[in-house]
């Protein structure tokens, strides 16, 4: 096994927090002419960094609260979009952006940004 993903998924289950992922999937009916939305809910262990958006960092969000998850790559059953929900303290966060990083042609970590609302 890729011993980045390995010490990724080790750290992050060390010190994260466990909270609830939401996904969602539309689904377009093409001969109804439908748009169906299919929100699922996943718990994750994922770990939360508060950060301060400036107009050097991240233009786009001064003046929003904005939290920077990392996500270990484990075999999930889904896939990390924009606009899917993170619950964290009882409040939701709506995913804006993410990166993967990868290791020897695998995919090891997420980070993702998101913000309140």
């Amino acid at each position: 096994m890729n011993n980045f993903k390995t010490s990724s998924i080790r750290l992050i289950a060390k010190h994260g927090v466990s909270m609830t992922y939401k996904s969602v999937a539309r689904v377009v009916d093409e001969v109804q002419g439908t748009v169906t939305q299919t929100v699922t809910p996943y718990t994750v262990t994922m770990y939360p960094r508060q950060v301060v958006a400036n107009q050097y960092n991240m233009p786009t969000l001064v003046g929003k609260e904005v939290v920077q998850f990392y996500l270990a790559n484990p075999p999930n059953a889904f896939v990390v979009t924009v606009n899917d929900t993170i619950t964290y303290n009882s409040i939701n966060y709506k995913v804006q952006s993410w990166q993967s990083h990868m290791a020897n042609g695998e995919v090891c970590l997420y980070r993702i940004i998101a913000v309140k609302g």
